[in-house]
C-alpha cells in the first residue's frame, strides 16, 4: 500500500511538472507570436507612413524633379489644374470646354516626359499624378452638383 501511495504521489508530481513545462512553453509561444505581430505591425506602419509622406508631398505642392523638362511639364500641369478648378467652381462650361486642347497637349507631353523619369522621380511622378487626378475628379464632381 505504501508503494502504491508513493507511486501515485510520484505520478502526480510528474504530472504537475509536465503541466508546468507545457504552460511555460505555451507562454513562450504566446510571447513569440506577440513579438512577431508587433514587428509586422511596425513594418506596416512604417510603409504606410512612407506612402503618406510621398502623397503629402504631391498634394501639398509641386514636387521637385531632377530633370528640367519634367519640372517644366509639372508647372504647366499645375497652371492647367488651376484653370480647371476655376472653371469647375464657377461652373463655366465655356471655359471648361476651352481646356480640352490644353488637356490634349499635356497628355502628349506626359508621354514625352515619362521617358525622362529616374527611379526616385518616377515615384514622385506617380504620387503627384495620382493626387492631381483625385483633385480634378473632385472639381468635376463639384461642378456637376446643384
Amino acid at each position: 500500500m505504501k508503494k502504491m501511495f508513493l507511486g501515485a504521489l510520484a505520478l502526480m508530481f510528474l504530472t504537475v511538472i509536465s503541466c508546468k513545462e507545457a504552460t511555460d512553453k505555451a507562454k513562450d509561444a504566446a510571447e513569440n507570436v506577440e513579438e512577431a505581430t508587433e514587428d509586422a505591425a511596425n513594418k506596416v506602419e512604417e510603409a504606410a507612413e512612407e506612402v503618406s509622406e510621398t502623397i503629402e508631398d504631391a498634394v501639398d505642392g509641386v514636387p521637385n524633379f531632377s530633370d528640367e523638362t519634367v519640372q517644366a511639364y509639372v508647372e504647366k500641369y499645375e497652371a492647367y489644374m488651376a484653370e480647371y478648378k476655376k472653371a469647375a467652381e464657377s461652373k463655366d462650361m465655356t471655359a471648361f470646354a476651352a481646356l480640352g486642347q490644353k488637356a490634349q497637349d499635356l497628355s502628349a507631353g506626359a508621354q514625352e516626359v515619362a521617358g525622362k523619369l529616374t527611379g526616385e522621380d518616377a515615384e514622385k511622378w506617380t504620387a503627384y499624378m495620382t493626387a492631381s487626378a483625385e483633385k480634378m475628379q473632385k472639381y468635376a464632381q463639384e461642378m456637376t452638383q446643384q
